[in-house]
């Protein structure tokens, strides 16, 4: 049985593209909730929220690719409130199919968190970015989780259930760890710390973990960025709720496609 499901988009400027995603969510996942957290400058003129979205209380500026206390304030909020799973989710992804809710009810049954390419013990030679750049701070953090090694995963589309979100805000180390997560901002710190940080949680906190099945992780990848046949390829094989990443560009034929498919007078002719 499929639980309540919550989808938050991280954007610091919605436009027409995160309206995309909003009305591709609302086509494919009706019955989930959809919040706006908004990242972009305090003050800012014209920022607006996506379409028929709340912003969440609890947003701040966050600087590119340093967005992790976003998981953090998301996580806490959740922590109020009787999702069955939440999910961040970014406005270059695009949901192609119905389903999701179903995947997810059979998927977590097992697990505490899902996330793209998860994998654990990350090699301590590995070159992959987000590792790299943690290094220097990576002695602080392992010594606050009681590990001796981090695992991966990537960022977009990754699931937290109830179990995550208590068991984290109640472990006795999660002040120290909020603290080093807000100075996870200041210059010369580390990028993209989430996909290292959450995915670790998972050992630190005695949780369950997994990856996607393979065939949905080969379309939710850093880049290069769709083509409309492989859109529509995931749209055909109708076990694949998303993609990612889809170009912010209404000229893109991938685009086109997506828009297309949120369009319920075309939907079946595709």
């Amino acid at each position: 049985m499929a639980g309540r499901l919550c989808f938050v988009v991280l954007d610091h400027a919605p436009d027409e593209y995160a309206d995309d995603l909003v009305r591709g969510i609302r086509r494919f996942c009706p019955a989930a909730d959809i919040y706006w957290y908004d990242s972009g400058p305090a003050g800012a003129v014209g920022r607006r929220a996506p379409v028929d979205v709340e912003r969440m209380e609890c947003s701040r500026p966050l600087l590119y690719a340093k967005v992790t206390p976003f998981f953090f304030d998301m996580l806490e909020w959740a922590a109020d409130r009787d999702y069955d799973h939440v999910v961040n989710v970014e406005s270059d992804m695009a949901f192609v199919n119905e389903g999701f809710e179903d995947f997810l009810a059979s998927a977590m049954a097992d697990n505490d968190y899902l996330a793209p390419r998860f994998a654990r013990k990350t090699p301590r030679t590995s070159r992959w970015r987000p590792y790299r750049s943690l290094r220097p701070e990576l002695p602080e953090l392992l010594d606050i989780l009681g590990m001796e090694h981090t695992n991966e995963a990537f960022s977009p589309g990754q699931v937290f259930t109830p179990r995550y979100v208590h068991t984290l805000l109640d472990s006795p180390w999660y002040p120290r760890l909020r603290e080093f997560v807000a100075r996870n901002q200041e210059p010369g710190r580390s990028f993209t710390l989430q996909e290292v940080l959450l995915p670790t949680l998972v050992d630190a906190l005695g949780l369950r973990g997994s990856d996607y099945p393979a065939h949905m992780t080969a379309f939710n990848r850093y880049r290069p960025y769709h083509a409309a046949s492989s859109v529509a390829k995931a749209h055909q094989r109708g076990d694949v709720p998303f993609v990612h990443p889809v170009r912010r560009d209404a000229e893109h034929a991938a685009r086109r496609f997506v828009r297309a498919l949120n369009d319920s007078t075309t939907q079946g002719k595709l």
